[in-house]
């Protein structure tokens, strides 16, 4: 049977192979325009063909493709072992310095630095190599302008680093109409150039202003390790960066290397969220249900896409699902699928709901407490006086005594462990409400609900996917398995839409539960529209027999506005 790790790492191959070709046709390109030579024509082909079959080109592909594993390697950490959640400052910050998050910082310094050799290198440029020959001294002298490219290479993949990996979002964007790979690359080349050197420009004059302050210090240690001379004006003063003009190379080669970092990242999740068929039933392949049940997001967000493409194209495996075994007769399909995606919807439903509950915990508590004191008392067995054969009974030595004073001794011991955990819970909670306290410890405002928010996809597609299924089987489902589990099915969308209503209307939401994120806030929206849609659908299409299906009182009034179409 596939695992989760095979069909990310086939895919995770395939991304490299198209990222090493569109960046050696992007290397070539950037040879292309740098022999630029319109009055000689001839000579700037021949001198193009030369520099692209040249060895420095042969070593570009090489480092892009180690640069292109290494990213690989990222993403497979991070999209194939689910991310911990972070809702504080403290563990936001102490999450910054893990050992995994080091050496990334690392690597991607040195891509900065390699790829800003390369591009130097390729563009024929004298600033390639920190020594260069004295004009009033006989010795070496130190070409400051090289050191600044390479530190500012360095700085912009660090400054990638933190911008995407530590304090952005990393998701995988799925496009509502998959398209051809080369369409697709296409349609985005554009805007991958602009993005680049739009947003070099403020990378590149945090680095300006920090060699200001710092660059005398790495100045003097690279010429003291290499004893190089300095016979140039320093650029750690503005006026001579100016005069230099190295910014504005810096800037160009900066605006190169996120034009790579872009394209890759384009590439890796053009491959990666390609759909996938999965089986409905299967021995030797990974099923739909069973990748609808994992724990990695990548296999539950291509399972719950293709749920959704099922639902509306496949007619031929949703006859699979309303199927029934042989031999027995069960809807061992159906029954997998539903308990799947109910999961899916109640486990986010749960979660929606601890956000907009207050006072949820106590009550949820107060009521395990509760049923704990029955099962208690109910695994008391009713006292028999057919078990004394003397007609005079010793209390002493009834066995049922023993057993009464051995209950009430444990039930003592665990009322005293309970009030001391709940006493330690409250002094704990007190403490981090104190203000110094509360600001590194304390919840942030509105994080948890943006991270809910942004696993929010696979909802989003398992709600359509299990809404259409059910709206086709009023026709295609001969044996009537899926009429059973449409109340379930409507109660599960009703409670998540009275949830999702909390959020988005005004008046009934905390203000701490406003997100700021753009993405999250699109998700928000995308979310409910389809919880409304996936009720229209099955009212719509169940209206002659609504009233037949046996639903709450509250479930029943919740649906009247889809019923005369008037939920908007």
């Amino acid at each position: 049977m596939e695992t989760k790790n095979e069909i990310f790492s086939q895919r995770l191959v395939k991304a490299v192979l198209w990222n090493i070709v569109l960046q050696t046709v992007l290397a070539t390109g950037l040879v292309f325009v740098i022999q630029v030579d319109p009055l000689h024509p001839v000579s700037w082909l021949v001198s193009t063909f030369h520099d692209v079959f040249s060895w420095k080109m042969g070593l570009n592909v090489v480092l892009l493709s180690l640069v292109s594993f290494f990213q690989a390697y990222v993403y497979g950490s991070y999209y194939t072992v689910q991310q911990p959640k972070y809702f504080t400052r403290f563990s936001m910050f102490f999450n910054m310095f893990t050992l995994q998050n080091i050496v990334f910082g690392i690597l991607y310094s040195l891509n900065g630095y390699f790829s800003i050799n390369l591009y130097t290198s390729l563009a024929e440029s004298k600033f390639n190599t920190l020594k260069k020959a004295c004009e009033k001294y006989d010795g070496q002298c130190l070409s400051e302008q090289s050191l600044l490219l390479q530190f500012g290479g360095m700085w912009m993949g660090l400054y990638y680093f933190l911008s995407v990996h530590i304090l952005g979002t990393t998701v995988l964007t799925f496009p509502h109409i998959y398209q051809d790979k080369l369409q697709q690359i296409k349609l985005v080349i554009s805007h991958i150039i602009s993005s680049g050197f739009r947003k070099s420009i403020m990378p590149v004059v945090y680095f300006c202003f920090f060699y200001y302050l710092w660059g005398n210090k790495s100045r003097n240690i690279v010429s003291d390790v290499y004893s190089l001379y300095m016979e140039d004006p320093p650029l750690d003063n503005f006026l001579n960066l100016f005069m230099s003009g190295i910014y504005i190379g810096l800037w160009f080669y900066t605006s190169l290397f996120f034009i790579s970092v872009y394209t890759m990242r384009t590439v890796f999740n053009i491959v990666l969220t390609e759909p996938m068929k999965f089986p409905i039933e299967s021995e030797t392949k990974l099923t739909l249900c069973n990748a609808l049940a994992q724990t990695s997001k990548f296999n539950r967000y291509l399972a719950a896409l293709d749920l959704k493409r099922l639902a509306m194209t496949d007619a031929r495996r949703r006859s699979e699902i309303f199927t029934l075994s042989q031999p027995g007769g069960h809807p061992r399909n159906w029954n997998n699928l539903l308990d799947k995606c109910l999961r899916i919807i109640n486990e986010f439903n749960k979660e929606i709901e601890n956000i907009n509950g207050d006072g949820s915990n106590g009550e949820v508590d107060s009521s395990y407490n509760i049923q704990m004191k029955k099962s208690n008392v109910s695994d008391i067995p009713p006292m028999s006086s057919s078990m004394y054969s003397s007609p005079l009974r010793n209390m002493a030595y009834s066995p049922k005594l023993f057993e009464l004073k051995d209950h009430k001794q444990h039930a003592m011991d665990n009322a005293f462990a309970n009030v001391v955990k709940t006493e330690f819970n409250n002094f704990i909670q007190k403490l981090c409400q104190k203000p110094g306290i509360s600001y590194f410890f304390g919840e942030l405002t509105d994080t948890r609900l943006k991270f809910l928010l942004i696993q929010s996809q696979p909802v989003i597609w398992t709600c359509e996917g299990l809404a259409t299924i059910v709206a086709a089987s009023l026709k295609e489902d001969k044996y009537g398995i899926v009429q059973t589990d449409i109340p379930e099915v409507i109660t599960s969308l009703v409670n998540l839409k009275q949830n999702l209503d909390k959020l988005t209307k005004p008046g009934l939401v905390p203000k701490k539960h406003f997100v700021n994120d753009e993405f999250a806030l699109r998700l928000r929206t995308a979310l409910l529209s389809a919880v409304k849609r996936s009720l229209y659908k099955i009212v719509i299409t169940f209206s002659k027999h609504i009233h037949e299906i046996p639903l709450e009182h509250d479930i029943q009034l919740a649906l009247q506005p889809f019923l005369l179409c008037k939920e908007p």
